[in-house]
């Protein structure tokens, strides 16, 4: 559907490959995030690709070092990687961001304060 206003659309027309390329990608990485084992068939079918072409697609996003994951050609999967936080990359974050709000609560405690100065005679 999307190939059709595309092509017909004079503006969009110079730019329907790479919107078909960003939204394949787009299709791919959110069923990628629900789902930890892809069959390719289904896959290239929701990607409006051929079965060869899809896998070939998804060996190129491997290879390009954007996804984690590995196909197991025997049985036509991609099986997803898990890319789960250090846990002193957790740390991290929350010390980041325990800094971050405390510095806001911080800037509100004073607002509120210098507010009720300038209220009192």
């Amino acid at each position: 559907q999307c190939e059709q206003v595309l092509g017909t659309d004079y503006f969009l027309q110079s730019l329907r490959e790479e919107f078909i390329q960003n939204a394949r990608l787009f299709i791919f990485e959110t069923y990628c995030r629900i789902h930890q084992c892809i069959d390719i068939t289904m896959l290239a079918d929701k990607l409006n690709m051929g079965q060869e072409e899809a896998e070939l697609w998804i060996v190129n996003l491997i290879r390009n070092a954007r996804l984690d994951a590995k196909i197991d050609s025997e049985k036509h999967h991609v099986i997803m990687g898990s890319a789960k936080p250090s846990v002193y990359q957790q740390v991290t974050t929350k010390t980041k961001s325990l800094c971050f709000r405390s510095y806001v609560l911080a800037g509100n405690f004073n607002k509120q304060q210098r507010k009720y100065d300038g209220e009192e005679p």
